[in-house]
């Protein structure tokens, strides 16, 4: 799987996450794979509901010690 973009998120909390993302997913076209790391529960749960009400796509997880990585393939 090819990343084009990647968000390092870690240490960002609250409405941060989501700030960096949008960014991360408005510099790719429909169909590009946004790489994002974040080091924080209640982050991965939201990520995975924003990407669904976003109609994006989460393609990998991968957990490692307190780090998610997470591999989102943007919708439209």
């Amino acid at each position: 799987m090819d990343t084009e973009g990647y968000v390092d998120a870690r240490g960002a909390y609250c409405q941060a996450p989501f700030i960096m993302l949008r960014e991360g997913m408005d510099r790719l076209a429909g169909g590009g794979i946004l790489k994002v790391d974040v080091d924080n529960a209640p982050t991965v749960e939201d990520i995975r509901a924003w990407a669904r009400r976003m109609g994006h796509t989460i393609m990998g997880e991968e957990k490692v010690e307190e780090k998610t990585t997470f591999s989102i393939r943007k919708g439209g």
